[in-house]
């Protein structure tokens, strides 16, 4: 103990040294670039941020150590941190958990092992696997695998308060996470999670270990995060500077849409309808296709390239070439392409075409007898020349009729003309409805995927070809058309898509299987997390009750035990305010009372609100500060809890797969204890 104690010290001492040697760094490149503001603006960036996570890592420099021996009997001490620290020397004195080797610490046993590195597979042997017990600089213990289980190092971080568990986690990585955080860039997956196994912690994980193995060769600024809402990407982007992730890019899929389209609206939720299944489904797309098609008609006239009744390109040509092109596929990049290849064409036809087109005009006028109409055609005769010298620059502006309207309004004339795509009159009355909101500058949820498409296919994604990674969170609640959209808008990016089948709440435009983006949209990697680290194991069973009813896996809870969840039959708000109080009394920190619906949510916070000290958060929210909250069961989706009150189970149709769903996200909230009132008799799936 006391050699490690003494370890401890000389590396917060070597960091303390670092802090100020950077410090002294930040003054010297002030005056050397003080003529240059734009270079010491990046270099004291870069040195600010290296003293923050040195100052915010140094009173717990290190959470493990492996001693690992290669074939070669060379033995490396690793320091296993958040961060990895050098000395002036290159001496390592934490190595960061992103680094390869690390990945021992995650995934092997004592003994023999392996780890792949830029170099290449390295053999060797595994001596030792330390985890350290750190707080405030001051080492409590420590644990060496041999003597005490995984499952027993990994209880105590589960058993910590909400508020506190994300920034844990390096230390805490499980096996099955490991290996989604380390798979390779260059590969699209789908992660299948339970609830509570951690989906959105190994996204983030993710990220960070992709941003630091591939720093050389990809900016930060080039991944991107899609959360559900507003609410949850502010929730996520407190934990990314944590991990030393800095620049990326959070939308919601609503921000990411109207930053895409370009043009003011509003975005509503309306009840799910079969308008709602229809415009999410790969039907609709093939509609938008149509229709893309007949604008190409008026984007390519029916005539040919002609100057002075002269043909330059007839349109068979013309068309030729833009269906040639492959590759773009939006209207004004091809129109652009295609353009640049006839100028090359003329270019190449000059003196031929600027000899057959003064034959032409001679011809014509050595038949014209009246003076007026001669002096025309000589004129004429020198426009043709100098138009074919420049390549028809000029007329083939004029030819092209490029779609420069807003997308929502071509958009517009698809749905005022919807009828020559559809039939369906149910379907078309949906669209009549739509058209009406939309001229009100009001868009559906449902509509943003066919506008972003549309943009697409008319102006293309220039400003998105960027982005090597996109990480998509709670995915389950996107369909196919989704995918399709954000697969050709981020063309040039590989795809880490999260979610849980079991908690799609939005069955009229949910995926309902995983493979469907394996036939229609890209080859994708199925891969699995099965066990929930979130809830408790009795917590765990309950809520698997619902998960038997609606014939999915059933999530395997580990390790911690913890309250059996408990039943009342009393959903008045002052047997809530008394169940509040009581968790207080207990130090639970964050409590949610979930509830259906707004409505519901809404009433107990305005009853709430005056006795205790508590938040309502609703669709507006932008953050949740921790607390006690009223929260419906469609926002409180990835999120965690101490303790969880269910303001009222019977609200909830047990013959409706959608509102099981629903409670099985609020039930799944809860890390340490569940009250679940109901109110009458308790329906016999969860006796």
């Amino acid at each position: 103990m006391e050699n490690e104690i003494l370890k401890l010290k000389n590396v917060i001492s070597e960091y303390e040294e670092i802090i100020e040697e950077t410090h002294m760094q930040i003054s010297v490149a002030k005056q050397r670039y003080s003529k240059d503001i734009d270079e010491m603006l990046d270099i004291t960036e870069s040195l600010e941020h290296k003293i923050n996570m040195l100052e915010t890592s140094k009173l717990k420099p290190y959470f493990a150590r492996i001693d690992f021996k290669d074939k070669n009997e060379k033995l490396d001490e690793c320091y296993i941190g958040k961060v990895g620290v050098s000395n002036n020397d290159n001496e390592i004195i934490t190595v960061d958990w992103r680094a390869p080797i690390s990945s021992l610490y995650y995934d092997s046993n004592l003994g023999e092992c392996s780890y792949d590195s830029p170099d290449g597979k390295i053999d060797g042997e595994l001596l030792l696997k330390r985890q350290y017990d750190i707080e405030n600089g001051i080492l409590n213990g420590y644990n060496d695998v041999d003597i005490v289980s995984q499952d027993e190092i990994l209880k105590n971080y589960l058993d910590v308060n909400a508020d506190t568990r994300l920034k844990n986690i390096v230390a805490s990585i499980q096996g099955e996470q490991n290996k989604i955080i380390r798979e390779k860039l260059e590969k699209n997956i789908v992660i299948q999670g339970c609830a509570g196994s951690g989906k959105t912690t190994v996204a983030l994980h993710r990220i960070a270990y992709l941003v630091y193995n591939n720093r050389n060769k990809i900016k930060n600024k080039d991944y991107l995060i899609i959360g559900p809402n507003k609410f949850f990407v502010n929730y996520i982007s407190s934990i990314l500077p944590d991990l030393d992730v800095n620049g990326v890019k959070q939308y919601s899929f609503i921000e990411l849409a109207k930053d895409f389209i370009n043009e003011e609206f509003e975005v509503i939720d309306t009840p799910d309808n079969e308008s709602t299944f229809y415009k999410t489904s790969f039907n609709y797309k093939k509609v938008i296709d149509k229709y893309i098609d007949d604008l190409l008609k008026q984007v390519i006239p029916d005539k040919d390239l002609i100057l002075y009744d002269f043909t330059i390109i007839n349109r068979n040509e013309i068309l030729k070439k833009y269906n040639d092109i492959t590759e773009y596929t939006c209207i004004k990049n091809k129109v652009e392409k295609t353009i640049s290849l006839i100028e090359k064409e003329v270019e190449r036809k000059k003196e031929n075409l600027i000899l057959r087109s003064n034959h032409y005009i001679d011809k014509l006028f050595n038949n014209e007898t009246n003076e007026k109409i001669k002096k025309e055609l000589v004129k004429k005769r020198v426009d043709l020349k100098n138009e074919i010298e420049s390549n028809c620059h000029n007329i083939l502006k004029t030819y092209f009729k490029i779609v420069n309207d807003k997308v929502i309004n071509v958009y517009k004339n698809l749905l005022t003309n919807i009828d020559k795509y559809e039939q369906n009159e149910t379907i078309l009355n949906y669209f009549k409805r739509d058209l009406s909101l939309i001229n009100k500058k009001k868009i559906e949820y449902e509509d943003l995927a066919a506008l972003m498409y549309l943009k697409y296919k008319i102006d293309g994604a220039n400003n998105y070809n960027n982005y090597k990674q996109v990480v998509i969170d709670e995915a389950q609640d996107y369909n196919e058309f989704v995918f399709y959209t954000l697969r050709v808008i981020f063309k040039n990016a590989f795809f880490s898509i999260f979610g849980d089948l079991a908690q799609s709440i939005y069955p009229y435009r949910s995926i309902e299987d995983w493979n469907l983006i394996n036939d229609k949209v890209m080859n994708i990697e199925i891969e699995y997390l099965e066990k929930s680290y979130r809830t408790s194991i009795e917590i765990m069973n309950e809520a698997n009750k619902i998960n038997r009813y609606l014939d999915y896996r059933e999530a395997i809870p580990v390790i911690r035990h913890g309250e059996v969840p408990k039943y009342i039959n009393d959903t008045s708000n002052d047997n809530l305010l008394k169940l509040i109080n009581s968790l207080k009394d207990e130090g639970y920190k964050t409590i949610a009372v979930i509830s259906k619906n707004d409505k519901g949510s809404n009433e107990i916070y305005e009853y709430l609100k005056d006795k205790i000290e508590i938040n309502n958060i609703n669709s507006n929210s932008s953050e949740y500060k921790g607390g006690i909250c009223t929260i419906t069961s469609t926002l409180c989706k990835g999120l965690e809890f101490d303790a969880v009150i269910i303001s009222n189970v019977s609200s909830f149709d047990f013959d409706n797969r959608n509102d099981m769903k629903l409670l099985y996200v609020s039930m799944t909230r809860a890390l340490h204890k569940m009250y679940l009132l109901y109110d009458g008799k308790l329906n016999e799936i969860l006796t």
